[in-house]
């Protein structure tokens, strides 16, 4: 029987996004907050979330373009 293996190389820009959820994840976790905190944590997590999809952009713009070198062509959008 064969084995096979699939590894997967997680790029910069991809961990850099998931460790801005998880700090996102952590920002909403806290309670206890006045309002006055509890704006902030919301500027905060939006300015992080926005962030995080600039990331996950640019990783999927970059993957398309090594995919592209390679002679193949692509039309049109791909998801993660």
């Amino acid at each position: 029987m064969t084995q096979v293996i699939q590894l997967y190389i997680e790029t910069p820009l991809l961990r850099q996004a998931r460790n801005l959820t998880e700090s996102i994840i952590n920002l909403a976790k806290v309670q206890g907050l006045t309002p006055e905190q509890f704006q902030s944590h919301l500027r905060a997590i939006d300015l992080l979330a926005r962030e995080a999809h600039d990331l996950i952009v640019d990783a999927e713009f970059e993957r398309d373009s090594r995919s592209d070198k390679g002679g193949k062509s692509k039309k049109g959008g791909g998801g993660f």
